[in-house]
């Protein structure tokens, strides 16, 4: 099973955001149900049992007391290719983010998914085919375009990291919350893992 840790954009930033995928899902009509929360993913992970379940909760919270809260800035937009034609807000990528996606890799070394040529770009997806309708290129590119002409530049202070399941329908299925410069904080979904500390 796949799990994701991501930070949430809160204040102007998540406001500015939601309006951007808002607008853009109006338009397009891209999905029919919720839309997909917004966030920055840090890692994907892999778990096969509760055994390596507990491993990855075990890691992250490591390399979460390392760090302290942080301030995530967005800037402009990225987009991405085929297969996913999304559209993203582009997150700074800062020695304080790549210092904690290195800490995350080292810690998560084989639990971690990696593709070949995957360089980490740091962003917050607005919309994409991988949750919405499939959008042609066509669509995808009008869309890049035009949310050019929206001004997104905003920050927001980051306290806690997420571990979410991939699931969000009608809303995210959270495993546990890590707290920066502390550790796992809240472990959401039981499971066998009565012995995962943070």
């Amino acid at each position: 099973m796949d799990l994701f840790l991501v930070a949430r954009p809160t204040g102007r930033l998540l406001s500015l955001a939601a309006e951007v995928q808002e607008t853009l899902n109006k338009r397009y009509k891209l999905y029919a149900g919720p839309l997909p929360p917004l966030h920055l993913t840090l890692a994907r992970m892999q778990f096969l049992d509760t055994r390596e379940r507990a491993l990855v909760l075990e890691r992250i919270a490591e390399a979460a007391r390392k760090r302290g809260p942080f301030r995530m800035q967005a800037h402009g937009y990225l987009s991405f290719g085929p297969p996913h034609l999304a559209i993203g807000a582009a997150v700074v990528g800062d020695e304080y983010l790549f210092c904690l996606r290195a800490d995350l890799v080292a810690h998560l070394a084989e639990q971690l998914v990696v593709l070949p040529n995957d360089y980490w770009k740091p962003h917050i997806t607005l919309v994409s085919a991988t949750h919405g309708r499939a959008w042609s290129e066509q669509e995808w590119k009008a869309a890049y375009h035009e949310v050019l002409g929206y001004d997104l530049q905003a920050e927001c202070s980051v306290e806690e990291l997420e571990l979410w399941y991939p699931q969000y329908d009608p809303s995210v299925r959270m495993l546990a919350k890590f707290r920066l410069g502390v550790g796992l904080v809240e472990l959401l979904d039981q499971g066998d893992e009565h012995e995962a500390g943070g």
